[in-house]
């Protein structure tokens, strides 16, 4: 599987026949949704380090305050992450309002940035497919295979196809989209960092953990011996910033805009120090951008 994907627009007829359904008894049973008021943040991440840089609340002139801060900062190779959201197993083409929400600012932020920056980014989905449970809370028995079917490939959420081929038809434009699996992300890091865990300063091993330190920042990279959220963001800006081919590496993306809602704001934080650490050279000036308080609610 590659790291980055394509994400191919589908014919509005296709989602009425195609399979909906992947396993019945599918729940999300993530409990990190944030629960403070919602808001607009927006952290500066490169070379230097991670700062927060903006907040606000949430409203009409959030896009509008993020083109300035894209002004000067960012190059024109630019993917704009968003629409970050859990792969539903119970119907595979819907998502929640908040997810919705995060994908059209996305989209919203493409045609804004060319009609004022002439740049036009390109846009990715990151799909949170950690969390393979059914309602009683625990792990559906082989839910690899239901991973596998739900993001190989994955189909893009019915509401946010339409959005897109509308903003396409309306501005005479076509959006390159792609899609990213997190949880494949997250193994890739595990596989990347194997062979130098026990003699790199950065890592320290606690029992089935593997804990991570970056200036002042420590966090996990493995629990009980699986991946982290933080380990797949730490891929992803790889993967966004290179393309690896039978082992060359070539650029793909110079700059990036990740929308994220704010419960995952620890993760993909800490996910960036790790890149940045681990990865020598890793140049990926990016703005963090945080709204909304769930990818699944």
């Amino acid at each position: 599987m590659a790291d980055i994907e394509l994400l191919t627009l589908r014919d509005d007829n296709f989602y009425k026949t195609a399979e909906r359904v992947i396993f019945r008894d599918y729940k999300c049973n993530c409990t990190k949704g944030w629960k403070d008021a919602d808001r607009f943040m927006v952290y500066r991440a490169d070379e230097s380090g991670v700062t927060e840089i903006f907040s606000d609340e949430v409203g009409d002139s959030n896009l509008d305050a993020l083109i300035e801060m894209a002004k000067g900062y960012l190059s024109d190779r630019v993917v704009i992450s968003g629409g970050h959201t859990v792969v539903n197993l119970d119907d595979r083409f819907s998502v929640s309002n908040e997810v919705e929400k995060s994908a059209r600012f996305c989209i919203d932020y493409i045609v804004k940035s060319k009609e004022q920056l002439n740049i036009q980014p390109d846009f990715l989905m990151e799909i949170n497919d950690f969390y393979m449970e059914k309602k009683d809370g625990n792990e559906i028995d082989g839910a690899n295979q239901y991973r596998k079917k739900a993001t190989s490939p994955y189909i893009i959420p019915e509401r946010i196809n339409s959005y897109i081929k509308d903003i396409n038809k309306c501005y005479g434009i076509d959006i390159r989209s792609f899609y990213v699996s997190e949880k494949t992300m997250a193994d890739r890091f595990k596989r990347h960092i194997k062979n130098t865990v026990d003699k790199n300063l950065l890592f320290n091993r606690q029992d089935r953990n593997l804990l991570m330190t970056v200036d002042e920042h420590t966090f996990a990279i493995i629990e009980n011996n699986k991946p982290t959220c933080a380990a797949g963001n730490a891929a992803t800006f790889r993967a966004i910033r290179y393309k690896v081919s039978s082992n060359k590496i070539f650029d793909n993306y110079t700059s990036h805009i990740g929308v994220f809602p704010l419960c995952s704001r620890i993760n993909v934080l800490n996910g960036y120090r790790a890149a940045s650490a681990f990865y020598d050279g890793l140049s990926l000036p990016s703005l963090l951008v945080f709204f909304g308080k769930s990818c699944f609610e």
